[in-house]
């Protein structure tokens, strides 16, 4: 399991990995590049296909989750507990939120997951309270400890990590949940909507005159770079992350690197737009002059939307857009 090595990184981090991590995709964001790419070997959920064409799940059946783990399931799940808010939101978009007898604290959407009894955090959840529950499936972040997996995997529950780090694995993470809980129809329904609303903000941001330069503070000048969601997310809207040069998924950026940059767009996840403004060099680049400062506060709607790796994410991809080019969507 990758881990944070980095003490001041874990700490700046803590919050936004409620809706960044545990939610998938790791904090190295290398563990969830090919997400989805070998998703299991029964028809009927394969990525693109239309709720229309998807088949029944025939079991037993075997798939590999976004770490690579091969995983048997010899019949259909009746009750799964979630260790990340994404896969919670995942189960409850694809119809199979009856079948959730567990979640963590951080599970706050859609509103009906309030009312599945919460099992502790992601990174730490109650081992017992989990076995409790006596769940078919499991489904939990990379962050999940080795040992807690072991013990849930003893009792003969099975194991399911998701790890996406980019809109096709999401997608493709969506389709498999699909696949395990025989909901093919709606989860291909769910990833038809989600692309629809993609094509529709591309189709507004691709009539920008330039692109746009974009730096993302997730807290401390930390930011995301190759290989995390937000990088994958300014891309496909045509925007520059000025992290992207940074060569590490989450670089701290200088303060001094960022005025040289002089980002036409700064987008906060953690410190406020007054706060900002106080930063000496900061209050002098051209976005902070001309108001294309926005701040959503980290365990916000409109963070989780952006962050979490479940089906909400292209709504959070109109989010960015608006912020980035307001001017397009008057």
């Amino acid at each position: 399991m990758k881990k944070i090595t980095t003490m001041v990184l874990a700490a700046v981090l803590c919050l936004s990995m409620v809706w960044m991590t545990g939610c998938g995709g790791n904090a190295n964001g290398d563990a969830g590049k090919d997400s989805g790419a070998d998703a299991g070997t029964n028809d009927g959920a394969e990525s693109g296909q239309s709720g229309e064409q998807a088949a029944e799940t025939k079991f037993p059946l075997t798939i590999k989750d976004d770490l690579g783990n091969e995983v048997v399931l010899e019949k259909a799940p009746e009750r799964v507990v979630s260790l990340s808010p994404s896969a919670t939101e995942i189960l409850f978009a694809v119809g199979a939120g009856e079948q959730v007898v567990g979640r963590t604290d951080y599970c706050s959407y859609p509103e009906e997951a309030s009312k599945v009894d919460s099992i502790g955090t992601y990174i730490d959840p109650n081992t017992e309270l989990i076995l409790s529950k006596e769940p078919d499936v499991v489904l939990a972040s990379d962050y999940i400890d080795d040992a807690i997996k072991s013990q849930i995997e003893a009792v003969g529950a099975k194991v399911i990590l998701l790890s996406a780090n980019s809109l096709e694995a999401i997608e493709a993470d969506i389709l498999l949940v699909g696949k395990v809980l025989n909901q093919n129809e709606k989860a291909g329904e769910v990833v038809e909507d989600m692309n629809a609303e993609l094509k529709e903000v591309q189709e507004i941001t691709a009539k920008a005159e330039e692109k746009k330069s974009v730096f993302v503070d997730i807290g401390s000048f930390y930011s995301a770079g190759p290989g995390s969601l937000l990088d994958d997310e300014l891309n496909k809207l045509g925007a520059v992350n000025i992290a992207a040069e940074a060569g590490e998924t989450w670089p701290q950026i200088s303060v001094e690197t960022i005025i040289e940059k002089n980002p036409d767009v700064y987008i906060s996840l953690f410190t406020s737009v007054d706060e900002l403004k106080t930063i000496s060099g900061l209050n002098e680049l051209d976005c902070m002059k001309n108001d294309q400062v926005v701040f959503y506060d980290g365990l916000s709607k409109e963070a989780d939307m952006i962050q979490r790796s479940g089906p909400r994410v292209t709504k959070g991809i109109r989010l960015l857009a608006e912020s980035i080019y307001p001017e397009l969507f008057k």
